[in-house]
């Protein structure tokens, strides 16, 4: 039983929805050659389409037809026309082996013609012909051989971990799959905070309220040497201004009016971790001072 492989193309479907009955399309005009008992339609163009043709030539050609739908990224996309074809074949020749088939590489787009070209010439051995107006159906004629095997795309994970090592990029760490970003700019800041995090050094993160300072200072933190250690996180902004330096830096017991106990402060409490100090531009100028001479120590 002589079988045709086609996929279903725009001029096919237009064939069929031609009300003067002359045109035929390529797929019809294959079969009309009376060659091929059977027809395996490949088709992206969803059920109904697919179905309407089905009916279409089921009026102008005896032989059988099996339909076998494919959903594709694109109509372009080779993986996936690969893998929808080589299934197609496969399944066919598995209970026929010996089933002479032949490939139409006419309908359907130039990526679905270059994958029947390469499963014919290095997998199947199969017949291409191609079909049109002005010549008619012909066999196609590639005068060379061809040795290859399909190999899935790498995967995008891969593809970014060989993009950042072009770039010089460090490679991506899981804690900050946190910080979801498009564009090439947050990358970068992304890179140099994976860098920062290798390092024992004060690091000023700036940006808008709400737009991820912390999330940034908690994904360094947990990319550190420092991760087993405690990650504190104060706003300056809330903490009243006669507290700020018992808050920070600690107090010992009967230093002032209040203090009934020895406390450790936010810098004692983060000791070997991570200091996160939000808004410490509202803090006091000297206040502030005071934090950078602790950052130093």
């Amino acid at each position: 039983m002589p079988t045709l492989f086609a996929w279903l193309g725009n001029s096919d479907l237009r064939a069929s929805e031609d009300a003067s009955g002359t045109d035929f399309g390529p797929i019809l005009m294959a079969l009309e050659t009376g060659v091929y008992d059977r027809l395996v339609l490949l088709s992206d163009h969803g059920q109904q389409k697919t179905q309407n043709f089905v009916a279409w030539l089921s009026g102008k050609f005896t032989g059988a037809t099996e339909v076998r739908y494919a959903k594709l990224r694109s109509p372009t996309d080779f993986e996936d026309i690969y893998v929808a074809a080589n299934g197609a074949v496969s399944a066919t020749l598995s209970s026929s082996p010996e089933l002479p088939v032949t490939f139409h590489v006419s309908p359907g787009t130039p990526a679905m013609a270059a994958v029947w070209v390469l499963l014919a010439k290095a997998k199947y051995g199969a017949n291409l012909i191609e079909s049109s107006r002005e010549h008619g159906v012909r066999p196609v004629v590639v005068p060379f051989d061809l040795a290859a095997e399909f190999l899935p795309v790498a995967s995008k994970q891969a593809d970014e971990a060989l993009a950042h090592l072009v770039q010089g990029l460090p490679p991506a760490a899981p804690e900050f799959a946190s910080i979801i970003h498009r564009c090439n700019a947050m990358k970068r800041v992304v890179a140099m905070a994976q860098r920062l995090a290798q390092r024992d050094l004060p690091v000023l993160i700036q940006g808008e309220s709400g737009t991820g300072k912390e999330l940034f200072a908690r994904a360094i933190h947990a990319s550190s040497r420092r991760k087993g250690a405690p990650f504190v996180a104060v706003n300056c902004g809330a903490i009243p201004l006669e507290l700020i330096d018992s808050e920070l830096f600690g107090h010992e017991k009967g230093a002032f009016t209040g203090a009934h106990a020895t406390r450790a402060g936010y810098f004692e409490a983060a000791d070997g971790g991570t200091l996160f100090l939000d808004e410490i531009g509202e803090l006091p100028l000297q206040s502030q001072v005071a934090v950078v001479a602790g950052l130093r120590l």
